[in-house]
C-alpha cells in the first residue's frame, strides 16, 4: 500500500475482499484498486501496533490492532488513528486480505 504499486497489491489481496473505510464506504478488489491506481488513495505511511492475531482455522486468521496511517484522499492529506480488523485467507500458500474494517479512535 505504501508503495502505492496496485498490481504488487492486487497479488496481496482476495478476489472476494471488502474493504470497510472509515468514512463507511465500501469497496471491492476492483474499486480499491482502481481508486489508488488513480490517485485517489495515497498512502505515505503506515504503523501498526497493539497487534492481535487470532486463528480462525488453518486457513483463515484476523488480524486486530491499532493502525496510524498517513495518505492524501482526493488531494487532501490526513492522518488517521484508527482500530482495525483485518481477516485473511491462505490458498495455494499464500496468505491474502479478505477483508478489513477500520474505526476512528476518538480524541
Amino acid at each position: 500500500m505504501v508503495a502505492n504499486d496496485p498490481a504488487a497489491l492486487a497479488q496481496a489481496l482476495d478476489d472476494r475482499l471488502q474493504f470497510h473505510h472509515a468514512t463507511g464506504a465500501v469497496d471491492d478488489k476492483a474499486a480499491f484498486l482502481a481508486k489508488m491506481a488513480a490517485g485517489r488513495i495515497v498512502y505515505q505511511s503506515i504503523a501498526w501496533s497493539e497487534e492481535k492475531v487470532i486463528a480462525l482455522a488453518e486457513d483463515a486468521a484476523m488480524l486486530t490492532g491499532r493502525m496510524t496511517t498517513h495518505v492524501q484522499v482526493e488531494g487532501t492529506a490526513k492522518q488517521l488513528n484508527n482500530r482495525v480488523m483485518t481477516v485473511w485467507s491462505l490458498a495455494g500458500g499464500t496468505w491474502r486480505l479478505l477483508a478489513f474494517q477500520s474505526t476512528p479512535i476518538a480524541g
